[in-house]
């Protein structure tokens, strides 16, 4: 079981993220870092688990206040020596051209605007996931672009991800984020990894100790994406 941590960045700083609420997200206070600067955040993270890539959120492109890439981020992942998860609320299929070499892009369903854009990133040379966003449990975004009819239909989303070719899913519940409740994304991962067990599955959200971590492993979840938790010193 891999342990992704995770960096949001938002205004230039790493912030703590609680339950979705972006506007709420206040510079990150930790166990592990006396920094907010994302690349000693990253380096102080690294080092206390050894982890061997990041996944990042560009929150301020996420919320649409950049065009691409904000300056921090771009200046992060020129520096970084990590593979790097990159979230940066992919809309369209132009977007592929903001994707830096070192940086395996993101396709959310809380952003993208139809399950093509997914179809342009597949073969990005580091390598390409769809986000599965869930707010207690249900699709966010434009979900019926995805072919399905209920926005609880997360295995039809993972179906039509699976069938274009993508290699990794990730299923993230933005509501779980921060909480420390325990991920609420075990059972949708059991089936999803029932149904698709080759494709390569991460998940985030509410993780709060190496008991949960197992807990994701035991249902075939390949890696955790964790950030309180280990600002905290929990895991």
């Amino acid at each position: 079981m891999r342990i992704i941590p995770v960096l949001d960045i938002l205004g230039g700083e790493v912030v703590r993220a609680v339950g979705g609420r972006r506007d709420e997200y206040r510079p990150v206070v930790s166990r592990i870092t006396a920094s907010t600067l994302p690349l000693q955040v990253a380096t102080d993270l690294l080092a206390a688990t050894r982890a061997t890539e990041l996944y990042v959120a560009d929150l301020d492109a996420i919320r649409g206040q950049h065009d691409s890439l904000s300056p921090a981020v771009v200046e992060f992942l020129n520096a970084v020596t990590v593979p790097v998860w990159l979230d940066f609320g992919v809309r369209t299929s132009a977007d592929v051209r903001l994707v830096p070499a070192n940086a395996r892009p993101i396709v959310g369903t809380e952003t993208a605007w139809d399950s093509g854009v997914a179809s342009a990133f597949r073969h990005h040379a580091a390598g390409c996931a769809v986000s599965i966003d869930l707010f207690d449990g249900s699709l966010l975004g434009r979900w019926k672009k995805w072919g399905v009819q209920s926005p609880r239909d997360v295995l039809g989303v993972a179906a039509a991800a699976v069938a274009m070719g993508v290699p990794t899913l990730i299923v993230l519940d933005l509501a779980s984020v921060g909480t420390g409740e325990g991920p609420r994304t075990l059972e949708t991962c059991r089936a999803i990894r029932e149904r698709f067990p080759k494709v390569e599955l991460l998940t985030g959200g509410g993780v709060r100790s190496r008991a949960d971590i197992d807990r994701l492993g035991d249902v075939g979840v390949d890696g955790v994406l964790v950030a309180s938790a280990l600002h905290d010193a929990l895991i």
